[in-house]
């Protein structure tokens, strides 16, 4: 009897691991084949066609971006649309004039640690990803679509982009810009 009882006790834990592993592969296995990214050429990942056409593709490179100041790892190697504004760290301090419905485009070199805007700004909508790393020009990119008309001023910040337990410069570095929407 005592034996037949500590086999029932047994019986009963099997079953509180055996079905929750069971419950948890059928989630996965549920899960499965839900990705809509498909590969090209070379391994390359495509373009769903759902996607719209002015989004850039995206894919995530773990530390690429943030190890050259960028506040994403998100790298996005797409062309910008030919009729982009394009706004570099070279123009700060000065007044862009674009016109409704254009994408501008801040692209701010890598070697600074960079800080991303609070969302959109006034009249310019900002675009996801938001502060992703290009191989292409070796720079941190902000894309906003111009909606509406008027001024907004976007600002950035950056900070030095430090190798631990290495002597670090303390600054903060302001860029500010006007864009003119017409």
């Amino acid at each position: 009897m005592r034996h037949s009882k500590v086999f029932g006790i047994r019986c009963k834990s099997w079953w509180f691991v055996i079905v929750p592993a069971l419950v948890a592969l059928l989630m996965g296995l549920s899960a499965c084949g839900t990705n809509s990214t498909t590969t090209g050429a070379g391994g390359q990942p495509t373009s769903s066609p759902t996607k719209s056409v002015s989004t850039p593709t995206a894919t995530t490179v773990k530390g690429y971006g943030t190890s050259h100041g960028c506040p994403s790892d998100v790298v996005v190697n797409a062309p910008l649309p030919a009729q982009a504004v394009i706004v570099k760290s070279a123009q700060n301090g000065q007044t862009i004039t674009v016109r409704q419905g254009a994408v501008v485009v801040f692209e701010l070199p890598f070697g600074q640690r960079w800080e991303t805007p609070a969302g959109s700004q006034g009249v310019l909508e900002l675009q996801q990803p938001a502060g992703y790393a290009s191989q292409q020009t070796h720079a941190c990119i902000w894309r906003y679509v111009a909606q509406g008309s008027g001024q907004s001023e976007v600002v950035f910040s950056a900070r030095p982009l430090c190798q631990p337990h290495q002597l670090c410069p303390q600054y903060v570095l302001r860029l500010s810009f006007t864009i003119a929407v017409q």
